[in-house]
């Protein structure tokens, strides 16, 4: 079927943030009961503290839904964060820390989704457009519906599973990339091709969001001059922000 894909990943740098699918060890918690929801809450709150904008009951109810889900899946290897805490804050609060550059209101997509880092924390927080998150890999994907379902955001964020590579050569790419006002990504890796591909199709206005290092953004494929190109650093790397150049390069 038709919809937003995404082609197999490359191996993934260390610094690029833990790796969508399973880790190469034991599965994080496995054979551990997931913590007490009062010591799961804790971790999320003091994760949280000082946001700007400040959460809403019901943004805040979905998030602890999600990280309550991610404790009780740690066996799965969904993530790569190993404690309530490094969740809390790498997932969660990065995450939220996006909406600095995020357009107010969507549609929004979001390539390979893996464990549903940014799109699902943006997702709940963000009430203001509908989502669609694109993975490739089953247990992801079934995860992802998971989540969705368990925040209660059924009605606004769809998952697809392909390869954002072929929808790339189909004819409602122009259209349906067009719509969107932001792409986000993280610890994923574009070909050139695509990068091309957001750049041609993207509206001029829309922006692409992607948390990573500025030594992962030296070894891209995201030619030279492809998008007007802002950074700003964070506590564990930069958060790179472009918007489309119409020009040769972006032809």
């Amino acid at each position: 079927p038709g919809g937003f894909v995404r082609r197999p990943l490359r191996p993934l740098n260390p610094e690029d943030g833990p790796p969508p699918g399973p880790p190469t060890g034991p599965a994080a918690g496995a054979g551990e009961p997931p913590p007490s929801g009062e010591s799961v809450s804790e971790a999320l709150a003091a994760a949280l503290e000082g946001l700007d904008p400040p959460l809403g009951p019901a943004a805040a109810g979905r998030l602890d839904r999600l990280f309550r889900l991610l404790r009780a899946r740690a066996h799965l290897g969904v993530t790569g964060f190993r404690s309530p805490e490094a969740l809390a804050e790498r997932f969660f609060r990065e995450a939220l820390d996006l909406r600095a550059v995020l357009p107010a209101a969507g549609p929004y997509l979001d390539l390979g989704s893996g464990g549903g880092t940014p799109a699902l924390p943006l997702a709940a927080a963000v009430e203001t457009g509908d989502w669609v998150l694109v993975e490739a890999r089953r247990m992801p994907c079934e995860f992802l519906r998971e989540a969705v379902e368990t925040m209660g955001l059924a009605s606004r964020v769809r998952i697809h599973r392909g390869r954002f590579e072929e929808y790339l050569k189909q004819d409602e790419a122009p259209s349906a990339l067009g719509a969107v006002s932001a792409v986000t990504l993280r610890a994923v890796r574009l070909n050139e091709a695509e990068w091309r591909g957001l750049a041609r199709h993207l509206s001029p206005t829309a922006v692409v969001v992607w948390p990573t290092s500025r030594a992962a953004r030296g070894r891209s494929d995201l030619p030279d001059g492809l998008f007007e190109e802002t950074e700003r650093a964070t506590d564990h790397g930069i958060v790179w922000s472009g918007r489309t150049r119409r020009g040769p390069s972006g032809g």
